[in-house]
This record gives C-alpha cells, sequence and structure tokens, in this order.
C-alpha cells in the first residue's frame, strides 16, 4: 500500500487535509481515486489507514495502525563528496539510520545550499515511505569538522572510519560493543573524497573518537559511508 508523510497540523479529527504535492501524487502519479485506500504516517512511528474521498484534497482515517518501533540510534556522519550525496541519504534511510550530520572539511568541495538540504530532507521522507521505514531520518544542516566534533565528544559508540591507516575494523568492533549493549546508540564519521587531512584525525583522536576502518580497499566517499551503514545494520540484525 502506498504511503505519504504528513504534518501533525494536517490532521483534523479523523480528516487529513492534503497537500497539493500529496494530491498529485496520490492522484496523478499512483493514479488513485477516491474509495481507494493508503497510509499516511508522520516520520515518527504513527500511521494510519486513510481513504480518499470526493472532496478535493481530503481524506478520511479509516483506522490506527500498529506505530513503528523505534530504531536504535545510528547516526552517519559524513564529509560531503563533490556528488552523490543523494545517493547516500536515499539508502541510509534504507539501511536505517535515524540521524545524518553533512561535515565541511577541508578537502570538502561542495558547500550546499538551503535548497539542497531541502532537496535532502525530502528524499529522506520519500525513501522512508518507500521502504516502510516509518521514521523519517533527521538531516541536520552542515557544519564545519572541527566546531562540529569539538562539540560532540566521542565516548562509547562512536567510530572514525580512516583509511591507510593500521586500526582495527568497524565490523568487530560494533559486533562487540552491541554484544554488551544491544541498545547503544552508534555514531559512524565518514571522510571526504581524499581523505582527512593528519590534522582532522589527531582531533578526533583528541576528543575520544575510536578510529577504524571499512578494510584494505580505498573506498569513495559514498561508498564508504553505505559500507559502515550496512555493517551496523547487519550486526543489529543478527542481535534481533
Amino acid at each position: 500500500m502506498q504511503r505519504i508523510t504528513i504534518s501533525p497540523t494536517q490532521r483534523v479529527d479523523d480528516t487529513l487535509q492534503l497537500t497539493h504535492e500529496q494530491i498529485h501524487y496520490l492522484q496523478r502519479v499512483l493514479r488513485l481515486r477516491p474509495g481507494d485506500v493508503f497510509i499516511a504516517q508522520d516520520g515518527q512511528g504513527q500511521q494510519w489507514q486513510g481513504q480518499l474521498t470526493d472532496t478535493l484534497g481530503c481524506a478520511q482515517i479509516l483506522s490506527t495502525l500498529v506505530p513503528s518501533l523505534k530504531p536504535m540510534t545510528v547516526e552517519l556522519v559524513a564529509a560531503l563528496p563533490k556528488t552523490g550525496f543523494d545517493d547516500v541519504v536515499r539508502q541510509a534511510t534504507e539501511l536505517g539510520v535515524t540521524d545524518i550530520q553533512p561535515l565541511l572539511s577541508k578537502r570538502t568541495l561542495l558547500k550546499p545550499s538551503a535548497q539542497k538540504l531541502r532537496r535532502w530532507q525530502r528524499i529522506a521522507q520519500e525513501a522512508s515511505e518507500q521502504c516502510e521505514r516509518g521514521y523519517v531520518p533527521r538531516l541536520m544542516p552542515p557544519l564545519q569538522f572541527v566546531d562540529w566534533v569539538k562539540s560532540k565528544p566521542g565516548p562509547t559508540g562512536n567510530y572514525f572510519c580512516v583509511a591507510r591507516v593500521n586500526a582495527p575494523g568497524l565490523l568487530p568492533c560494533v559486533q562487540s560493543l552491541l554484544s554488551d549493549s544491544p541498545q547503544q546508540s552508534i555514531r559512524v564519521v565518514i571522510g571526504p573524497e581524499g581523505g582527512w587531512t593528519s590534522e582532522e584525525i589527531a582531533v578526533a583522536i583528541a576528543q575520544g573518537y575510536q578510529e577504524t576502518s571499512l578494510g584494505s580497499g580505498i573506498l569513495r566517499a559514498t561508498t564508504a559511508s553505505l559500507t559502515a551503514l550496512a555493517i551496523i545494520s547487519s550486526v543489529r540484525e543478527q542481535l534481533i
């Protein structure tokens, strides 16, 4: 069943007031007609079965569905690549990430606009609907790496992925962490194209982040983000 994400203000008692974009998607793209049903979600776990009515822009709530389980916190912190971050946001959402923090590092080339940030949030919302996650990740405004890392000291569960360094693998680190504490939140930090500078690595370590490796190969920045999240998702699934 097709899904849309609604804001709290769109629900009035047992009625949904649809936006122009939602009307276009349901009626023009999906070809739904009055009487057809769909699922509305609020992006925070609540879901309802809705039915289009004869009144344009109006849907009736038929029932409240079982809420989606709140996922364990998995935060992706990624230095922005020159291209491809749209795909990172989409696929990270599919893999169950709960928070996405873009960073601007010394080797970052992309300087995103507010419009780009809104686009990423929309992509995350659409991916949540398509893969039936029920929760839409929070997407934060980009921050300078040094400012961010100094405001987010790294206790347990914070991994700083590096290449060309003899560091423990992310997989055994996550396995050890979650076997002892399955509910532990995880933050994984991915570098830019060209990698982190030695100064940036030193700052992260000084803030308590654990250096980890994604393997002996050199991955593209976009591939590294998804590889790290796939590792975390796989370990969590095995412990459920």
